[in-house]
């Protein structure tokens, strides 16, 4: 009886092959959905592309007008410490002597009173 029952059980776990015949080198052909899935993937993809360039070009611009400004901002610095360093120069106390000398004017150094804050 033991000899059956391990026969019945090889031949139920022996697994049964479906066969199916498939054409050799036959191409397989796409149905509608994955032709849309295709176009709207590929039309994603091409406004995907088109958004990068554009912002692309877009920061580039502002990066120039960025440098530009820049520029701009540093020639005025450079400018108003030109400008202070003249200041400085002719409010100096030996600019200013030299002036009252020209004018005929006299300095007391009595009647001269600093400032300070």
């Amino acid at each position: 009886m033991g000899s059956n029952a391990a026969r019945k059980y090889e031949e139920e776990e022996t697994p049964k092959r479906a066969t199916q015949v498939t054409p050799a080198n036959q191409p397989v052909r796409w149905n509608r959905f994955e032709r849309l899935l295709m176009v709207v993937g590929s039309a994603i993809t091409l406004l995907l592309i088109i958004t990068l360039l554009s912002t692309k070009i877009s920061i580039n611009t502002r990066q120039h007008d960025l440098q530009d400004l820049q520029a701009k901002i540093t020639q005025v610095k450079n400018n108003n410490a030109s400008d202070q360093q003249e200041i400085a120069e002719l409010t100096s106390q030996s600019n200013l002597k030299r002036a009252a000398h020209k004018y005929g004017l006299t300095d007391k150094n009595s009647n001269v009173r600093n400032v300070n804050r």
